[in-house]
């Protein structure tokens, strides 16, 4: 029955179990990121970044698209197409790992795609969390004593994180205001 080997049926078959278990890739590669980065769990949390989900997504798609592309043809050029487009998953795939936001006692950090923010408490001037009436949802912004500004969205934020940079601001005298969104 499987006396002849098919490159065809191998990499149509890759393709669909990739296929198959790309959800299951989506759903534990939070967990996966949280157990897998080294950080002290009393002292600090760590939230990983929504976008990763679609990096991840972005990531099994080129992969797909790469099986099935070498299932359909296998010539030099496409050996070069999929070798690109391996790359390219491979990298959007370690890309996800690296959006995060990281709130310990000393400092803030930062992670999304390729900007890196780390700053300690005492190099803030202020903290403003805006919300919205009636909801419990709002962006913070985070001004530092040389005027520097950046804004945790609150699709980045959940609210132990929330809380914690209410926390921290307050044991480090930065001053923190809570108003609504204009």
């Amino acid at each position: 029955m499987f006396k002849n080997f098919s490159p065809s049926l191998f990499f149509s078959m890759a393709a669909v179990t990739i296929v198959v278990v790309a959800p299951f890739i989506m759903i534990f590669h939070p967990i996966f990121q949280m157990d897998s980065f080294q950080y002290n769990n009393s002292a600090a949390t760590f939230i990983p970044n929504p976008i990763n989900l679609r990096l991840v997504l972005v990531a099994c798609f080129f992969a797909i698209v790469m099986l099935w592309i070498l299932a359909y043809r296998r010539n030099i050029k496409v050996y070069l197409i999929g070798l690109l487009l391996f790359i390219l998953s491979v990298g959007i795939g370690y890309l996800s790992t690296q959006n995060y936001l990281l709130i310990s006692q000393e400092q803030l950090e930062r992670h999304h795609l390729f900007e890196e923010q780390q700053y300690r408490w005492e190099d803030f001037d202020e903290v403003v969390y805006e919300y919205v009436v009636g909801s419990n949802k709002g962006d913070i912004t985070f001004t530092t004593k040389t005027g520097d500004q950046f804004v945790i969205k609150e699709k980045e934020l959940h609210s132990t994180g929330r809380s914690l940079i209410y926390q921290f601001s307050r044991a480090n005298e930065v001053t923190y205001i809570e108003r609504e969104k204009r």
